[in-house]
């Protein structure tokens, strides 16, 4: 038979184990919960909203001559995967992008701007358009920004002009909403988002 000692004993150990156990299982919760915040753009497979500050590398997949404003889409694809913050994987290499050229705010300058990435079938895109400057064709702010430098190219000026194959790395300025539809229209063999200088109503 154990002695009462021995008995007080093995209680404590057990009610040590179980203090440790359930500890444990505080702690995990707990970070499943801080996490949980951390992501609330991150539903369990994927993102519903690409934040403002993602740097997305982007290859042109065709040659950019644009001189003026006519709301065509040039296309690239992503060249490498990009991730969340939390590690998550956002935007898979591959994925298609679009994008445009635009006048900028000074309305001296074309811009090549981020349009959308298109991810397993789901397009992210900004909810609203960027708002036309009256009386100028320009607008007051860009989808994306480049950074760093561009060597055989030119991705602002009095025109855009790009090589097939170059990369771009762009920095988001605006958050991109998942399942934005593209309400472009194909035209004469190119695909043209013309619904931005208000002749044609947005459907």
């Amino acid at each position: 038979m154990l002695s009462n000692a021995r008995r007080v004993n093995i209680s404590r150990k057990n009610a040590a184990m179980m203090w440790g156990i359930a500890g444990t299982l505080a702690l995990g919760l707990s970070s499943l919960g801080l996490s949980a915040q951390g992501n609330r753009n991150w539903d369990g497979q994927r993102y519903t909203r690409l934040e403002p500050g993602m740097n997305i590398m982007v290859r042109t997949t065709q040659p950019i001559d644009a001189a003026r404003t006519d709301y065509r889409i040039y296309n690239g694809v992503v060249e490498q995967d990009v991730r969340g913050t939390d590690g998550n994987l956002a935007i898979p290499r591959g994925s298609s992008v679009e994008l445009i050229a635009r006048r900028a705010r000074n309305n001296d300058e074309m811009v090549l701007d981020f349009e959308s990435v298109t991810v397993n079938g789901q397009r992210y895109a900004i909810q609203t358009p960027p708002k036309p400057i009256v009386g100028t064709g320009g607008i007051d702010d860009l989808v994306g920004s480049i950074v760093g430098a561009i060597s055989g190219g030119n991705v602002r000026g009095r025109s855009v002009r790009i090589p097939r194959d170059m990369v771009l790395n762009y920095r988001l300025s605006r958050p991109l909403e998942m399942g934005v539809a593209d309400r472009g229209v194909n035209r004469d063999g190119y695909h043209y988002h013309d619904y931005y200088d208000g002749r044609r109503p947005a459907r």
